[in-house]
């Protein structure tokens, strides 16, 4: 919980303290989520007054790897790849006694909480498959620096603030991985490595056991698209035991295919990415725009277009019109 994050003089870190780096002071102002590590703050500056996203680790001597090491890393080198870029903006970070702390620029909703809100608590198709091709675009960006996000799902993907409100930002990277080793040589795989990320959104792989590529992403990013747009959801949306959820995983490989992608009537073109999906093993490059025009294709078949606006753009209508 974020009351157990301490400043370095013992007083838990909340709404109203005020935290400190080399060139700023920042008041914190709300809690946005927190984790097993660390927190996540809307933050002001005090001086220049604007709001930004403060990511808090604690410090702790018996582990190992830093999240928010790997958090700054990653961002570093991937925030300029595109013109609109889908990773936030390092903004400022600061070492302290007992915590680590990121501050970046502030994203709006998940792609999770404004699916949610949406009536039949799906996106329309062209905002699924439009809002998709960007997290796959997020997703092509990292694996180009040699990292797998390795939990990838609607949650960790949100939306930007004012102008950038069309643009979404993939988040979290606390336990992404480098699988090259330089440019273009791929790291030996693991003989057995443990389960990482989220169940629903796992990759065949992950159930398995085995070595993460970027296949693995490609088949979380394929499970969230489905999420995003199917009415009935995901098959194994129910169910929470980690080997029944990898059964009904593989039963839509055979018998059950036609219920993953029921309900839509792109679902031969979304097949085909399955298909491909599934024909790649560890160390394969991914044929992206391969997947960007079967998507294209798909947002044909179902006519909609992918330059309208998004739903979260749509003003809602008040009650009773």
């Amino acid at each position: 919980m974020a009351s157990e994050i301490e400043d370095d003089d013992g007083r838990p870190i909340k709404e109203g303290s005020i935290l400190v780096s080399a060139r700023a002071k920042y008041l914190v102002h709300t809690l946005l989520g927190a984790g097993g590590f660390g927190a996540v703050f809307k933050v002001r500056d005090m001086q220049s007054g604007e709001d930004f996203a403060m990511k808090i680790e604690k410090k702790l001597e018996k582990r190992k790897h830093s999240k928010l090491k790997m958090e700054v890393a990653i961002l570093k080198m991937v925030s300029n790849e595109r013109e609109n870029s889908h990773f936030v903006q390092i903004v400022d970070r600061a070492k302290k006694e007992k915590f680590f702390f990121l501050v970046m620029t502030l994203v709006g909703k998940s792609l999770d909480d404004l699916k949610k809100e949406q009536p039949e608590k799906v996106f329309s198709v062209g905002t699924g498959i439009g809002s998709a091709m960007q997290c796959l675009e997020a997703v092509e960006d990292l694996h180009k620096y040699g990292f797998i996000h390795r939990d990838l799902k609607p949650a960790n993907y949100a939306i930007g603030t004012a102008d950038k409100i069309r643009t979404v930002y993939i988040l979290d990277f606390g336990i992404a991985r480098k699988y090259l080793k330089d440019e273009s040589t791929v790291k030996a795989p693991r003989v057995t490595v443990g389960f990482k990320g989220t169940i629903r959104f796992a990759s065949l792989a992950c159930h398995n056991n085995r070595e993460l590529g970027p296949k693995d992403d490609v088949e979380s990013w394929l499970y969230l698209l489905v999420d995003l747009i199917q009415i009935s959801g995901l098959p194994w949306r129910r169910l929470s035991d980690r080997n029944a959820v990898k059964k009904v995983k593989e039963e839509c490989r055979g018998d059950r295919r036609g219920e993953l992608l029921q309900d839509l009537e792109c679902k031969e073109e979304l097949s085909t990415i399955m298909e491909y999906i599934d024909n790649l093993s560890y160390s394969d490059k991914i044929d992206y725009n391969f997947i960007y025009d079967t998507l294209k294709l798909a947002a044909k078949i179902c006519k909609v277009d992918l330059e309208d606006p998004y739903d979260w753009e749509v003003p809602k209508k008040p009650a009773g019109q």
